[in-house]
């Protein structure tokens, strides 16, 4: 039922995500909010189904958890950051009170971020205009607790809702059910998983004074569990592969990687990931577990027992939810689809090779152009300088030497050309890789000026992301000597 019911949302959020992404790519920008909700939607039905699928696999006794010692300040600040998006919907302001030296905790990590996520999500819902707090200390009561305890100034409630709150398909009454939906599966699952991890919850509340949900888990000192982290030898380059046999989920995690600046090769099958792990030597290897020719658990077995490919991360990407599975058979990561795009970029991340950020100078006269491309390129890998005309940025060039230019043609005072031919005059900046971005159509006569100082040329409105970054990364490891050719894309 997982793989039945996940394999379709997969496709429908991926693609509606990048159609938002990408609307003026595709000309559908008048289809953009029609799209947003399609995605908000299949966003929603995902979480209902997850619900559903957690109740029935708790109900069954197959629900598992994967303890493992977490630094919990960096899993509240995780936490929190996906709350105030949902705190500002209502206006709410979101506090956060945490205790010095939390340490860590030894506890399932998604199963506490989706408890959290799932208190602080109903506080923000059941308030207006008010304060949602998330208050974390250690508590000594015979036992050691780290107590989380989420408060709101919400609608709150009687004692007679109270006590059939954390019911199965419940919700406080009828009219609370209209106004504000929900399918009454939250706080039970919330409930059930904190008692598998050796605590629980409780809840204080009166009516038109709000809530307090009160989560206690077990805070004994136990040993950290394994890492599943392959260390090893330092990554050589920069390189994904990404092995799935679905062309959709190949296509998405591929787009999605290249955004954040890796280059990508793919794999339609477990076979061939294999061939490409052995030639290419990736610094990391996402991989889907149902595939017809060789299933991921056989070629991750297939990896580890290859004394020269043993050591490569690989992040099992699949509709299955076996995450215990892989961690015994030495995945370092498991993320289940349809695939969060912060999260794989978390995990991924984790093996880039260290790297000074690419020094990137942005020539364009139009401010919303420059904020866009600014956009695709924030991180720690990038470090990006403005210039509004041609003039303004070989003043910059004279202090600060960029790793490659991205440039306008149509500018005032001092357009594109005109800056590429200061560039091949000049022979600190002649090597300067320039890929030049423009709306205009470019003839013979334009394409003679810029051939022999532009390595690359894109056309505004019709690349993604994606292409760009690759663009990018490839001028710049490669550190080209400036040929007497372009490349063109669009």
């Amino acid at each position: 039922m997982s793989h039945e019911l996940r394999t379709p949302l997969n496709a429908i959020i991926g693609l509606t995500e990048m159609m938002v992404t990408n609307a003026a790519r595709f000309g559908t920008e008048k289809a953009a909010e029609p799209l947003k909700r399609v995605h908000r939607a299949g966003q929603h039905l995902l979480g209902l189904i997850n619900q559903v699928l957690d109740l029935s696999k708790i109900e069954a006794g197959k629900l598992e958890l994967n303890p493992e010692s977490v630094n919990l300040a960096p899993l509240i600040d995780e936490v929190v950051g996906t709350a105030r998006q949902l705190a500002q919907q209502n206006k709410n302001n979101l506090v956060v009170e945490a205790q010095e030296k939390l340490g860590a905790l030894t506890v399932d990590p998604m199963r506490l971020r989706q408890i959290l996520l799932n208190l602080l999500s109903n506080a923000c819902k059941f308030t207006t205009q008010g304060e949602v707090a998330l208050r974390v200390r250690k508590v000594v009561d015979g036992r050691n607790w780290v107590e989380f305890a989420v408060a709101d100034t919400g609608i709150g409630m009687t004692a007679e809702q109270q006590a059939k709150l954390f019911e199965e398909f419940t919700q406080a009454d009828s009219s609370t059910a209209r106004r504000y939906g929900g399918t009454g599966l939250g706080l039970a699952i919330t409930r059930k998983l904190a008692r598998m991890m050796g605590g629980d919850v409780t809840v204080a509340s009166e009516p038109g004074k709000g809530s307090v949900f009160t989560v206690r888990l077990p805070g004994r000192a136990e040993p950290a569990a394994r890492s599943t982290i392959n260390g090893g030898r330092p990554p050589s380059n920069d390189c994904v592969l990404v092995v799935d046999d679905d062309a959709t989920a190949r296509e998405l995690i591929a787009d999605q990687l290249k955004a954040e600046g890796f280059s990508v090769a793919t794999a339609t099958g477990g076979l061939e990931g294999l061939k490409l792990a052995k030639d290419l030597r990736p610094i990391a290897i996402t991989l889907d577990v149902m595939m017809p020719d060789l299933d991921g658990w056989s070629v991750l077995a297939a990896l580890r027992q290859d004394a020269d490919l043993a050591e490569i991360p690989v992040i099992m990407v699949t509709i299955l939810d076996e995450h215990r599975r892989g961690v015994a058979l030495g995945a370092a990561g498991y993320l289940t689809k349809p695939i969060d795009r912060e999260r794989l970029h978390r995990m991924v991340s984790r093996f880039r090779a260290p790297a000074p950020p690419t020094r990137i100078l942005l020539v364009e006269d139009d401010k919303d152009q420059r904020e866009r491309l600014r956009g695709w390129l924030e991180g720690e890998q990038w470090a990006v300088q403005e210039s509004a005309n041609g003039r303004e940025a070989l003043t910059r060039l004279q202090a600060h030497r960029p790793d490659v230019i991205l440039l306008d043609l149509m500018m005032p005072e001092m357009d594109g050309f005109a800056v590429v031919a200061a560039l091949q005059k000049e022979p600190r900046w002649r090597d300067i890789p320039v890929i030049v971005i423009t709306a205009r159509d470019l003839d013979a006569k334009d394409r003679e000026r810029l051939n022999s100082g532009v390595q690359s040329v894109l056309v505004k409105e019709t690349f993604r992301p994606g292409e760009l970054v690759e663009r990018i990364r490839q001028l710049v490891q490669s550190k080209p000597v400036v040929s007497s050719g372009m490349e063109a894309a669009s």
